[in-house]
C-alpha cells in the first residue's frame, strides 16, 4: 500500500476533472506509485483506491470484499445517518444474500423473451434521439443526445414512467450519475427520485399494471441489513 511519500496528508479524492474526454492526472501518478494507494473523502475519512485494471478486477471478485453501504466504515462520498443509508440500498450497495433475494426479484423481467418484446419500442426511442440529433445545432454532443437519453428512456418504460414525468426522471438520473456536480447535490438527485419510485410504487400496487417487477413487489425483497466485523473491507463504484 502506498501513503503520501511527502510526509503530507493524502490527496482528495475524487479528484478533479480539467477535460471531460480525458481521466484527471492524478490517477497516472497512482498507478505508478503502487497498486493501493490512500486517498481522503470528503467526509474527511481515510480510504484506498485501486487504479490498475487487473488489479481492480480482482478486487470486484474476491468475497472478502463488501458492497454493503449501509456499513459505518463503508467509503461515502458524502455523511449520511445511517437511517439514510438503510433506506437507498440498491443492488449495487448490497451483498449476497440480500443482493441475491433482490436480484431475483427483478431478473424474470429481463429475460430474452421481454427484450425482445420490447426492441419495437426501444428502436422507436432510438429513432426519436437519432432524428432530434440530426435536427439539432451541430456538431453534436453523443453523449448528451444517445447515450444517456436511450437507457433513461428505457428505464422508464421498465418502471412504469409516465410521459409527464419523464423530465424530472431524467433530469434527477443526471444529477446522481453526473461526476461534476458536488457530492451533496448528488445525493439529493438520489432522495428525490427515490422518492418518486415510492410513490410510483404505491401507485402501482394499487392499480397494477404491466410494469417492472422491481416495481410491482419491491417490498418483498427487502430485508433487515446485516451486521460485519470492523475489519471488513469495502469496495466502491464512485
Amino acid at each position: 500500500m502506498t501513503e503520501p511519500t511527502d510526509g503530507g496528508t493524502p490527496p482528495a479524492f475524487p479528484f478533479p476533472r480539467t477535460c471531460p474526454y480525458r481521466l484527471p492526472s492524478e490517477y497516472q501518478g497512482l498507478r505508478e506509485c503502487g497498486p493501493v494507494s490512500q486517498v481522503v473523502l470528503p467526509t474527511g475519512k481515510p480510504a484506498w483506491i485501486l487504479t490498475r485494471y487487473d488489479d481492480v478486477r480482482k478486487a470486484l471478485l474476491d468475497p472478502r470484499l463488501s458492497s454493503d453501504r449501509a456499513d459505518p466504515n463503508f467509503p461515502m462520498l458524502v455523511e449520511m445517518a445511517r437511517s439514510d443509508k438503510d433506506s437507498t440500498l440498491s443492488l449495487a450497495g448490497m451483498d449476497a444474500p440480500e443482493h441475491t433475494r433482490a436480484r431475483r426479484a427483478v431478473v424474470g423481467e429481463f429475460t430474452f423473451r421481454r427484450m425482445e418484446a420490447l426492441r419495437p419500442r426501444i428502436q422507436e426511442i432510438v429513432d426519436e434521439c437519432v432524428d432530434a440529433m440530426l435536427a439539432g445545432p451541430h456538431p453534436a454532443d453523443l453523449v448528451k443526445a444517445m447515450s444517456f437519453p436511450v437507457p433513461s428512456l428505457v428505464i422508464c418504460e421498465l418502471l412504469g414512467v409516465s410521459v409527464d414525468d419523464r423530465d424530472f426522471f431524467e433530469d434527477r438520473t443526471s444529477r446522481m450519475l453526473s461526476m461534476t456536480l458536488p457530492p451533496l447535490t448528488r445525493q439529493q438527485a438520489f432522495f428525490d427520485l427515490q422518492a418518486y419510485l415510492d410513490a410510483l410504487v404505491t401507485t402501482k400496487e394499487k392499480s397494477p399494471g404491466r410494469t417492472c417487477s422491481a416495481v410491482r413487489s419491491p417490498r418483498a425483497a427487502r430485508t433487515p441489513p446485516t451486521t460485519t466485523t470492523p475489519s471488513s473491507t469495502w469496495r466502491s463504484c464512485c
